[in-house]
């Protein structure tokens, strides 16, 4: 259902036939969803590609917005028009437990994902060294993990305060921003370290040999560079707005929304997964081939190969599936009003599952390498006094303890 024109006299409700506003809910993943919709009552949003809060209902006092200006044309009027216009539609979703949910579901992943993180960024900065300048890629990407987790304790208060924003208009923008740029950095990483696999694998050019550092180095700048700029696109109109209560909300200009809403969904889908998904499935089918030419015994590793694809995949393909169908919609109106509020509550759902990456991440290109768990070793090992060391190694009873010591041993670092 379209709004009338703003040229249309006659079919403006006078103030006498204004109904009643509704309290329908209504969940969507962005504001620029929900306003093409046209749902009545409610307009609420989350971070895809804008996190925002909700716009309450209006008050049954509130004046008719008509009566002092002729036509709406920003978005106070649109707003106040949408409560009184357009029917409510009931899919008996439990918002209730749904926030619940979410913020067990955040927690979860804070908690797991922040001692992985910090595990693999203490490990990798203590055994640094020019051999294992790969881990570069590794390493950056464990600090971009660790951004987007560091961001999460924003938004399970947020779903927990049914989206009122109650941190500023500073943090509004900035944890929007910080959110977005780790976002970006962790999947580029992940895309650059595909291709430096391959490339290190099946090359044989001296270029590559004697310049690889010094690539690996620049191509990590310049990845933090470009994800940075990245979020420009949507927190140049993300703003705090308080029509009814706090609100973090994408705002672009009234004439131009459409444009800017189109903008950057698909930025979002394009520079988020389809050129990096790309990436990675081309080069790591390329290595996992090319281990099976030259290895045929690897088959482990192979296997290992393909889960990086079918992770990444898991991940972030229903979280990009279900924002191309909402942003069809907000144009074209396909789904209808069910449907898209459906849509909206399981994105939310949708949205925190894909921040599995930052749990899955650590695991996949750190704690099943063997090289990494004995570098976990030997930096631990490396606090543990020796005196303590000394006597567990004379205790018959702890082999265990005693072999994992004679290993990390062999691997210590020189003094």
């Amino acid at each position: 259902m379209s709004p009338p024109s703003a040229h249309s006299q006659t079919d403006r409700p006078s103030s006498s036939e204004l109904p009643e506003p509704r309290s329908w809910r209504h969940r969507g993943n962005s504001c620029f969803f929900a306003l093409h919709l046209g749902l009545p009552s409610t307009v609420r949003c989350s971070r895809s590609p804008s996190r925002m809060a909700e716009v309450t209902t209006v008050p049954a006092e509130t004046p008719d917005p008509f009566n002092e200006f002729g036509d709406y044309h920003n978005w106070t009027q649109l707003l106040q028009y949408l409560n009184y216009t357009f029917t409510s539609c009931d899919t008996h979703l439990d918002e209730n437990t749904k926030r619940v949910m979410l913020f067990i579901l955040y927690l979860a992943i804070f908690v797991v994902g922040l001692v992985e993180n910090l595990l693999v960024i203490w490990v990798n900065w203590h055994t640094w060294g020019r051999k294992n300048l790969v881990n570069l890629y590794i390493l950056n990407m464990a600090v971009a993990d660790l951004g987007v987790l560091l961001s999460l304790p924003v938004w399970m208060l947020e779903a927990m305060l049914d989206y009122t924003w109650l941190w500023g208009s500073f943090l509004c923008r900035f944890t929007h921003y910080f959110y977005f740029a780790n976002m970006y950095s962790s999947i580029f990483f992940l895309s650059c370290l595909s291709v430096d696999r391959y490339v290190s694998l099946a090359t044989s050019s001296h270029f590559w040999h004697q310049h690889q550092h010094r690539v690996r180095r620049l191509l990590c700048c310049g990845v933090w560079v470009f994800a940075a700029l990245l979020p420009f696109l949507e927190v140049a109109y993300t703003q705090l707005v308080d029509p009814f209560e706090p609100m973090c909300i994408f705002l672009a200009p009234f004439e131009t929304y459409d444009e800017w809403a189109l903008a950057i969904s698909l930025a979002t889908t394009i520079f988020g997964f389809l050129i990096p998904f790309s990436i990675i499935a081309v080069f790591n089918i390329l290595t996992a081939c090319h281990l099976r030419r030259s290895k045929p015994e690897s088959r482990k590793h192979c296997l290992l190969i393909y889960a990086y694809i079918v992770v990444f995949l898991v991940c972030w393909l229903p979280y990009h599936i279900v924002l191309t169908l909402l942003t069809l919609d907000g144009s074209h109106f396909i789904f209808g009003c069910s449907g898209a509020n459906f849509l909206y509550f399981f994105f939310d759902i949708i949205d925190c599952f894909s921040l599995l990456h930052c749990v899955a991440n650590p695991i996949l290109y750190n704690f099943l390498s063997k090289s990494f768990r004995s570098k976990l070793i030997s930096a631990v090992v490396k606090y543990i006094p020796k005196d303590q060391i000394s006597q567990k190694g004379q205790n018959p009873s702890s082999s265990s303890t005693q072999h994992s010591i004679v290993i990390t041993k062999d691997n210590l670092p020189p003094n």
